[in-house]
């Protein structure tokens, strides 16, 4: 599996802006008057990507070769995870950016501004977690092998003529 590649992810943010945007702006219009992220979201957001991290890191040290033993579907468990937090990371910090973007249109109090800065931080958190989970990603990358280093599959050195 590759690493997702960071324009995906630019792409999914972009695209939860604009759909996050356009649906808090018709949500404002028609049923409230404004909507409020709270303050545990960043929280939860920032504990999620220390906890992706936390949990690459033993994989991290069996690829450099500071760990004997791993379990490979743990391993394949996080590098799945890692994926999900990246590009769901993306999707959740373009979705708090729309919403901020419309929140910085309507400021007006200090409550505006209140909402304001918790949809940054929203943001910030969601854009953190997506770059741990693609750092988390690279912890589990292998190293590139030397096709050359490798025994043919017989077990037998390859004599090809050079």
């Amino acid at each position: 599996m590759s690493l997702t590649r960071v324009r995906t992810m630019l792409v999914i943010a972009v695209v939860a802006a604009a759909v996050g945007a356009v649906a808090v702006d018709l949500a404002t219009d028609r049923l409230w008057r404004h909507v409020d992220v709270p303050w545990t979201v960043p929280a939860v957001l920032a504990a999620a990507a220390g906890a992706i991290l936390a949990a690459a890191w033993p994989v991290r040290q069996y690829v450099r070769g500071k760990r004997r033993v791993i379990d490979p579907l743990r391993a394949a468990n996080i590098l799945t995870l890692a994926k999900a937090c990246a590009l769901g990371g993306a999707a959740l910090a373009g979705l708090y950016l729309g919403i901020a973007l419309i929140a910085a249109a309507q400021l007006h109090s200090p409550a505006s501004w209140l909402r304001l800065w918790q949809d940054l931080a929203a943001f910030g958190a969601a854009a953190g977690l997506a770059a741990a989970g693609r750092v988390a990603e690279w912890f589990c990358q292998l190293p590139p092998t030397d096709a050359a280093a490798e025994p043919s599959p017989l077990g037998q050195p390859d004599s090809t003529p050079a």
